[in-house]
């Protein structure tokens, strides 16, 4: 039991991020910005990935380094994609409406 934690702990992101390697922003119409949910998700994993990792690159002796990620870019890259792909969203519905939106956009 004791090693069953750390273990779960990590395969998780390991199996999170082949997920969507594998289903993700290629093969899913969920994934391809046609879900404003999915879109501010996939920002978001972004940004979380580039807050967490970056201040390993760039001061690896710095231990509060991946909490930026946590605390900061993940979090804000999700509310900020999740505005885009509603904004998105809204502006593809009002251009089928007028017949002016190409799908393959």
């Amino acid at each position: 039991m004791d090693l069953l934690i750390p273990l779960l702990i990590y395969f998780l992101p390991i199996g999170s991020v082949w997920a969507i390697a594998r289903y993700g922003p290629v093969k899913s119409r969920w994934w391809r910005h046609e879900n404003a949910l999915g879109f501010g998700l996939f920002v978001g994993a972004i940004t979380f990935f580039i807050g967490f990792v970056g201040p390993m690159f760039v001061m690896p002796n710095a231990n509060l380094g991946p909490l930026i990620g946590i605390l900061y870019t993940g979090p804000i890259g999700t509310v900020v994609g999740l505005l885009w792909g509603v904004a998105r969203a809204v502006r593809r519905r009002s251009a089928a409406r007028e017949g002016t939106w190409n799908p393959g956009e």
